[in-house]
């Protein structure tokens, strides 16, 4: 039987004579010795073409038969419908490995990723989580620009940020920043930098508020939190690179997005811990802890009931804010203010 052997290293196909000897398929070039290709029958995969002819493989291959097919039919004693079948049993089988690999993966995202990334965090060098951090900050600057309108005013914020951070147990360095935002946030980064949003002052009512809320976020430093998040957002993309090639599309954000959803437990079981750590450093400052209750008292919605609260925390990362006050008020202990009123008031002016 003629066909044209296309081996994937050069452009031109060659002529061949294909026969079948034993249980192995034979090719070889009339006009050229060194082309004689010898693949076990089993190995062969046969691809119908648009034109009609089939396409014989073998495994991942570059090498490619082309047949006429009624010749390979006649060849191989089997029938068009036979050949389809056993196309569609190949189909099955690949589909099922990918269905596993699929399973593999999105096992080591969800749940391997997360359960490896507190020890990593423990365990990375302060100097590399330090130099992570400070490109993290460097990409945020670019939607949250610094605030500058009070230099005297950014300097209380940072030296609160300090005392309290004196009072944890974190090897780096508290700097706090306040940025430009249309919401009330803030956020800790790796390696020891706050950035507090200017909505977030503005709501606050005093020092003791906002006192408590970097010593919450000093809190997600000292116990590596961010980190821990660095860590899973780094894995899970080293496999969505391996898995798509790098690509940010649909189905790279549909596995971030359900990576996010999966991991809300988690984050709520560590918003917990950084609000029990924060009233642990207000404490040893001797600043009041009612700033705290205050704060989330105020965020929570009154008119809520409690069951609307309960569904709306699992679709949350934070805790029930209402919860949150709640406990909090159940912490207050008195104590000094954590500015005095002047300095209260210069701050408040860093972000307008």
């Amino acid at each position: 039987m003629k066909g044209l052997l296309h081996d994937g290293l050069v452009a031109r196909p060659w002529a061949v004579e294909v026969s079948i000897e034993a249980v192995r398929l034979r090719a070889r070039a009339p006009d050229d010795a060194s082309i004689d290709l010898d693949w076990p029958l089993p190995d062969v995969q046969e691809t119908l073409r648009s034109d009609g002819r089939y396409s014989l493989s073998r495994n991942e291959e570059d090498a490619r038969i082309i047949v006429e097919a009624d010749d390979w039919r006649a060849l191989s004693g089997r029938s068009g419908a036979a050949i389809r079948r056993s196309g569609r049993r190949r189909e099955a089988r690949l589909i099922s490995s990918l269905t596993v690999a699929g399973l593999g993966v999105a096992a080591l995202v969800f749940v391997g990723i997360p359960m490896a990334a507190r020890p990593l965090a423990l365990n990375t060098p302060p100097a590399l989580e330090s130099r992570f951090g400070a490109n993290m900050e460097r990409q945020l600057s670019v939607p949250f620009r610094a605030c500058s309108s009070s230099p005297r005013g950014a300097a209380l914020l940072s030296g609160l940020g300090a005392r309290l951070g004196a009072a944890s147990d974190t090897p780096f360095p508290i700097r706090v920043r306040a940025v430009q935002a249309p919401f009330v946030n803030a956020f800790a980064l790796p390696g020891g930098t706050i950035l507090v949003t200017g909505e977030l002052i503005a709501r606050a009512e005093g020092p003791d508020e906002l006192a408590a809320v970097l010593a919450h976020e000093i809190a997600h430093i000292e116990r590596r939190h961010a980190m821990q998040a660095a860590w899973r957002a780094m894995g899970a993309g080293l496999l969505l690179d391996a898995v798509v090639g790098g690509g940010s599309g649909a189905g790279q954000q549909l596995i971030v997005l359900a990576g996010g959803f999966a991991d809300h437990r988690f984050s709520r079981a560590l918003e917990a811990e950084a609000d029990q750590r924060a009233i642990e450093l207000l404490r040893a400052e001797e600043i009041s802890t009612r700033g705290m209750a205050d704060f989330f008292g105020r965020l929570a919605n009154r008119e809520d009931t409690l069951k609307l609260r309960a569904a709306a925390e699992w679709f949350q990362t934070h805790p029930d804010t209402a919860n949150r006050a709640e406990a909090a008020r159940r912490a207050i202990r008195p104590g000094r203010p954590a500015l005095s009123q002047q300095e209260w008031i210069v701050l408040r002016k860093v972000c307008r």
